[in-house]
């Protein structure tokens, strides 16, 4: 069972590494939650209740896991862990062609824990960005097929050069997109295919990044 000594001791642990190691009270922990001092004082007092929802709203702020916080690891690791990785979704069964075209229609949605410094990298939002897989042969040698592409679903301006996440009446791809006078057209990094006229479609996002296999 979880003691609120236990926790206070933990909070005090993470903000005396915020703060170069200075000594923390339990009026600080207080000021910390935003509890009114004599509340807390009460709750630790009388029946040891413990603040789940600012101790929350605290992890949240300094992104920290929940979990990984009520199951006894070292202040300095969660810290460290937590700001070192995010979750993305991963749209396991959704696959995107590049080549015919093609959707799935059953959504298995799964997690992908990513190092935060490779979003950095390719400049993806980490709010918008998911996960899904490539299959074809029409964007080699830039994607390969089989690969994951990270797609930030924040960036939907064509004008701008990129690859793109588009959804058509043939359902989903991964293209290039230029336009000729007042039309649209799909062209592949493949020599071997020929651009394709859009009618309707919409832009999904940009691929910012890519995982492949060799």
């Amino acid at each position: 069972m979880i003691k609120i000594d236990e926790i206070i001791e933990k909070l005090k642990d993470i903000l005396s590494q915020e703060l170069d190691n200075k000594k923390i009270l339990d009026k600080d922990i207080a000021k910390a939650l935003e509890i009114n001092y004599d509340r807390f004082r009460k709750q630790k007092s009388r029946n040891g209740l413990i603040p789940y929802p600012e101790i929350m709203i605290f992890l949240a702020k300094r992104k920290i896991s929940i979990n990984w916080f009520f199951f006894n690891q070292l202040p300095e690791t969660l810290i460290e862990a937590t700001s070192d990785y995010i979750i993305l979704k991963y749209q396991k069964s959704i696959i995107a062609s590049a080549g015919g075209g093609a959707i799935n229609y059953e959504i298995d949605l799964t997690s992908l824990v990513i190092d935060k410094q490779l979003i950095d990298y390719i400049n993806s939002s980490y709010k918008y960005t998911e996960v899904l897989q490539v299959f074809g042969d029409s964007m080699e040698p830039d994607i390969k097929d089989g690969s994951l592409v990270f797609v930030d679903k924040s960036k939907v301006d064509i004008n701008r050069p990129g690859v793109y996440l588009i959804h058509t009446s043939d359902g989903l791809h991964v293209k290039r997109i230029k336009a000729q006078g007042p039309h649209y057209y799909m062209s592949s990094t493949n020599e071997e295919y020929n651009n394709v006229k859009l009618d309707e479609f919409q832009v999904v996002g940009e691929v910012k990044g890519l995982f492949q296999k060799f």
